[in-house]
């Protein structure tokens, strides 16, 4: 699958520590990039929009083009970073003013060159403007591309005149900035614990080699978004770093990535939670599911490496299906899908089966349909009592939100109240004849005072006195003359 770009790409490429991730948070006004002294921080493309002039483009940080490529992670940075230079329209090549220029950064200058001719140099970390000079100097224009634009991203100076520049120069080269898109279209995101498969399912997904993939552990650090187009619909994947136990999770690095994933989680329509079909379910997997039935999102459970499945028999996918189910009783809702996303097996079917599930999650019930199915089911089988054998006089139901679905109950008399098991049994009913498949679905009871608008009849009854009383006007039966006329 080609990935169709709506706005021009602008890679912001240069060595470790130079400024990229915080130059990058600044253009797009996010805070997703993490950014830490430690170097390579970055490893995969990061993508995201910048507006500037009413206008959008898109914007790419990578990591050091000066990674180690002695070591498997460090090949993948150098290939992800060149990647984004080749696909780009224009290139940011960042410098550190303070620092100067390096023999890293002449030779990164000349990598750069030989893929992507439209470049602009940027002298970073130009925060005090009597140190403006520094984007002038000798050592920089060395590298051929003239002065360099002055700028601290951290503090924000120089920003908008760089925005200018670019979006002139991608002007003269005819790659026009364009309205921003209301239209957000699906929000998809991985996850699950370490070496699971999350990346190399994203990259089934989209046909390409977008995040590195590694057996060492923890390879991606932070989410990792890139959008696209499916069957003409709009789709945000969002692949994200493998999360721990919490007594685990080291602080820094890997503690900022989780808390980042939590928020990627909560802005997302479906979540696809990933197991290695290869191995036992783990505490880990447990707490990660229960956290995704909390946070109200839709969910598709993905048993990954199918493939490496050994002995496997027609029955085997049955087996494992009951595995997961008895595993996970409260997801009962949510579809389970073998995939191989080594192989690409089934991975398409993910993003139908999302799209589906996303709709799910949008849908009412009219309040006279819920009326007349409460009334089947209260015949089926009476409501449970929290406390005490007598049964819970239920008014209506209504659907007071979506996604997720949510249903509130009313329950007559302050202090009657239904059983939570009761409860579950409407909710499965209400599966059953509505749908709402890969969606939970919420149903809350509320108790209300007794009125006389909620029984009339019991009002009255209980409320009349024993003897019969006369309305306070009428006129007293009195005979008048022999023939008792009144």
């Amino acid at each position: 699958m080609k990935r169709q770009h709506k706005y021009p790409i602008v890679a912001i490429v240069g060595r470790a520590n130079v400024g990229k991730s915080t130059l990058w948070n600044r253009l797009t006004e996010t805070t997703r990039a993490l950014v830490s002294t430690v170097p390579h921080t970055t490893r995969d493309r990061n993508y995201a929009l910048t507006t500037w002039r009413g206008l959008c483009i898109e914007t790419v940080d990578t990591g050091g083009l000066d990674a180690d490529q002695g070591s498997e992670i460090g090949r993948g940075i150098i290939k992800q970073a060149e990647y984004a230079i080749r696909e780009a329209d224009l290139v940011l090549l960042l410098v550190d003013a303070e620092d100067g220029v390096l023999k890293n950064d002449i030779d990164l200058a000349k990598t750069v060159r030989a893929i992507n001719k439209h470049i602009i140099l940027v002298a970073n970390k130009i925060d005090n403007p009597d140190r403006q000079s520094l984007a002038a100097t000798k050592e920089l224009f060395s590298l051929g591309f003239g002065q360099g634009l002055p700028i601290s991203a951290s503090t924000g100076r120089g920003v908008g005149d760089l925005l200018d520049a670019v979006y002139d120069e991608l002007e003269r080269l005819g790659k026009h900035p364009a309205p921003i898109e209301t239209n957000e279209g699906l929000k998809l995101v991985i996850m699950g614990r370490p070496n699971v498969g999350k990346s190399s399912l994203m990259n089934a997904i989209l046909g390409e080699e977008r995040v590195i993939v590694s057996s060492i552990p923890h390879t991606t650090r932070e989410p990792q978004d890139t959008t696209f187009e499916w069957k003409g619909e709009r789709v945000t994947l969002i692949d994200t770093a493998g999360m721990r136990k919490r007594s685990h999770v080291e602080p820094g690095l890997e503690k900022a990535g989780v808390d980042r994933n939590e928020q990627a989680l909560m802005k997302a329509d479906v979540a696809l939670l990933v197991f290695d079909s290869t191995e036992d379910v783990t505490t880990q997997d447990r707490h990660l599911a229960g956290l995704l039935e909390n946070a109200g999102r839709g969910l598709i459970l993905v048993a990954n490496k199918w493939d490496l499945v050994e002995d496997k028999t027609t029955r085997t996918t049955d087996e494992y299906e009951k595995l997961i189910r008895q595993t996970f009783p409260f997801l009962s809702w949510a579809p389970i899908y073998f995939v191989s996303a080594k192989k690409r097996q089934r991975t398409d079917k993910l993003l139908d089966h999302a799209f589906t599930i996303r709709e799910e999650r949008r849908r009412q019930i009219a309040y006279n349909a819920l009326q007349r199915f409460l009334k089947t089911v209260l015949a089926r089988k009476k409501p449970l009592a929290r406390i005490g054998a007598k049964s819970p006089y239920v008014l209506d139901v209504t659907q007071i939100g979506i996604e997720p679905p949510n249903f509130l109950m009313t329950i007559r008399g302050e202090k009657e109240t239904v059983h939570a098991s009761w409860l579950r049994y409407f909710e499965n009913r209400l599966r059953e004849k509505f749908g709402f498949d890969g969606t939970p679905v919420i149903v809350r009871a509320r108790q209300v005072p007794f009125s006389k608008s909620h029984d009339e009849k019991d009002y009255i009854k209980s409320a009349e006195p024993k003897k019969k009383l006369k309305h306070p006007w009428a006129r007293k039966r009195r005979p008048i003359g022999r023939i008792g006329r009144y």
